[in-house]
């Protein structure tokens, strides 16, 4: 066995072996009025402020019945729902037929029917369809308000819990194994998870280890016996937790990653199962560029960089280097990626194992969100990248050296927040920062 790296800035030896894979634009006048000799000087003034709107809409489908942003979207089984600043949640039709039919004879996108409307008192900033048999509703507010439907036939939901045990709720998400089962956590550093049986709604566990914001978590699944859960936060811990007794498993904190600032940890991804890849690992990143991989089941740190980004310019902050969207590919018979999206606008995408970086771009504006697509049979996969720029691109994971996207989703005027895709009908679903969820066809 090789000397132990653990916590140096690559991998071990040992741990490697488990990785290696044999326009048209438009210019607003804000002062369209007859412009008075007095006024000059105040009109040249505006002429600075004028809005440029890209008009260009490649979309086929919208919603638009929110009157805030809307901060995250999730669709299953032809069903989309929406959460959003105006404190409700949207449930709406998504259907690839009616998508075809009913797109106006001139191009133009046709809208989406609207199904059910849910209720919060504050914004709404996590909404989820549980899989894999769709029953349920789950919404939930920053005021830390859960609220969670039973689907009674097509088209009809009721409200069967609500639930309330944080101040404010930091991150909810679903169980995509196990129907009903759910986690989120609070600004008071609680994790807590929840199951669904037959309607009634069980409390699995919680817990209370961190000291600060509890910012993201999510299930990792080795058997219906075995499930645990990884959360992060922002005073520097990374907990592994056994969802059916509660415990602590491992506890990582600044000690194991030898940094000289504490990591404020917001943004984490699981490495999907794989034959070629039997080891569960996670990639977890921070508020100001810092990025560790966890071997989960041998609980060593297999890399830590404190910056990604190692040179910033005079007018950016750290704030600008926080790792917002992390993705794994793992293709048999190809090298294993890593794709990192960062708010600056920088996407990078690292070798497995070597850690080294492979390719990277920089979009003009702030990275929102990065998925890989599961394609078909491991092949045809693609990366999608949301942007503040109002756009979502693809990219062929492998080749994205230069910014010369394979196709652009095109038609919001403010940035792209969050975004679904389905695969099974080939469909692109965004939620927008103008208030809109536009539906594109891949």
């Amino acid at each position: 066995m090789s000397e132990d790296l653990s916590i140096d800035q690559n991998p071990t030896q040992e741990d490697a072996e488990y990785l290696e894979m044999n326009e048209v634009e438009e210019v607003i006048d804000q002062n369209q009025d007859e412009v008075q000799p007095e006024d000059i000087e105040d009109d040249m003034d505006m002429e600075d402020d004028r809005v440029e709107i890209d008009m260009t809409n490649n979309s086929k489908g919208y919603y638009d019945l929110h009157k805030d942003s809307v901060f995250n979207i999730d669709s299953y089984g032809g069903i989309c729902i929406t959460g959003s600043g105006d404190d409700t949640a949207h449930v709406w039709e998504i259907n690839n037929n009616a998508i075809n039919t009913q797109t106006n004879n001139d191009g133009e996108p046709a809208e989406r029917k609207s199904l059910f409307e849910i209720k919060h008192n504050e914004s709404v900033i996590g909404c989820f369809l549980t899989r894999p048999k769709g029953l349920y509703l789950i919404s939930g507010d920053m005021n830390g308000l859960i609220k969670i439907y039973k689907t009674i036939k097509k088209g009809q939901w009721e409200l069967i819990h609500e639930i309330q045990q944080v101040e404010e709720l930091q991150w909810l998400k679903i169980n995509h194994a196990v129907e009903g089962m759910f986690a989120f956590g609070g600004t008071d550093g609680s994790v807590w998870v929840y199951q669904l049986t037959k309607n009634d709604l069980n409390l699995v566990m919680s817990g209370f280890s961190h000291q600060q914001d509890c910012t993201n978590g999510d299930f990792i699944n080795y058997s219906e016996d075995d499930i645990q859960l990884l959360s992060v936060s922002v005073d520097g811990s990374i907990v592994l937790w056994s969802v059916y007794t509660g415990e602590a498993l491992m506890k990582w904190t600044e000690v194991n990653f030898k940094s000289h600032s504490t990591p404020q940890w917001i943004s984490l991804q699981i490495s999907p199962y794989s034959d070629v890849q039997p080891q569960k690992l996670a990639a977890v990143g921070s508020t100001e560029g810092a990025l560790t991989l966890l071997n989960l089941q041998s609980h060593q740190v297999l890399y830590f960089n404190p910056a990604v980004i190692e040179n910033i310019a005079e007018h950016e902050e750290l704030s600008d280097l926080s790792i917002e969207s992390i993705s794994w590919l793992i293709t048999p018979g190809k090298p294993a990626l890593l794709v990192v999206g960062i708010v600056r606008g920088d996407l990078i995408v690292f070798d497995i194992p070597t850690f080294k970086i492979r390719s990277q771009l920089k979009l003009e504006e702030a990275i929102t969100k990065t998925y890989i697509s599961a394609g078909t049979n491991n092949t045809n996969r693609r990366l999608f990248v949301s942007s503040m720029d109002g756009k979502v691109y693809t990219y062929d994971p492998y080749q994205i050296n230069n910014e010369q996207s394979q196709w652009i989703a095109h038609g919001h005027n403010m940035g792209v927040l969050d975004f679904a895709v389905d695969e099974k009908n080939n469909l692109l679903v965004t939620a927008g920062d103008d208030g809109v969820s536009l539906v594109f066809e891949l």
